[in-house]
């Protein structure tokens, strides 16, 4: 149970707190590829950068349920879209996509995959409200088995639906998560748009 009690650590919301908690964040239009530490990946194209950590006193708006499951990732990455009609609007929720370097290699087996399963079930139900894990199934990105997480919840007043990848590579494994407002006609656009980005990373190690 340890490696998969250590996992939800790189399940981390950070794509979700930094796109409601902006504020003081600054941003870079991406449109080449971004090197990371460990990896390197193609944004969205207009998508935005957020450079830096939430702060402490970004971390004290959240509420405590939130607050007290974040934890600060090894490595993170997070491009925001602000080119949707709706995200000049600073209380409408801001599609993102979130890359978190875990720290760990994990081989990716059917006994955990169900054991994340509980453990990601029970950790997001605590955080989010009406949270509904939709699937977590074995799935292919670039060749490489992966685990495909689909969900949705509430947080903040916003209807989230998020799309969520456990990447296991040699030394290290990786979690991309894409999270989007579920009322959006551009859906679609989003999901696409996040799936292309997550095919051209590349791992280093």
């Amino acid at each position: 149970m340890d490696k998969g009690l250590k996992m939800k650590r790189g399940f981390v919301v950070a794509g979700v707190l930094c796109s409601l908690l902006f504020g003081g964040m600054a941003f870079a239009e991406e449109s080449a590829p971004v090197d990371c530490d460990s990896f390197v990946i193609t944004p969205p194209a207009g998508w935005l950068r957020v450079a830096g950590m939430l702060s402490e006193k970004e971390l004290n708006r959240l509420p405590n349920n939130i607050r007290e499951h974040y934890t600060r990732p090894t490595s993170d990455v997070i491009f925001i879209d602000l080119s949707s009609p709706d995200a000049a609007d600073a209380k409408s929720f801001k599609d993102n996509l979130n890359v978190i370097a875990i720290g760990e290699a994990i081989p990716l087996s059917d006994e955990l995959i169900a054991e994340l399963t509980t453990v990601l079930k029970a950790q997001y139900s605590a955080m989010f409200e009406n949270f509904v894990l939709e699937s977590a199934e074995k799935s292919k990105l670039n060749d490489v088995d992966v685990l495909l997480i689909k969900g949705s919840y509430g947080v903040l007043n916003y209807a989230v639906k998020m799309e969520q990848v456990l990447y296991p590579a040699s030394s290290n494994a990786y979690v991309m998560t894409c999270s989007y407002d579920a009322q959006s006609e551009n859906s679609a656009s989003v999901i696409a748009a996040c799936r292309k980005a997550m095919e051209s990373i590349q791992i280093k190690d």
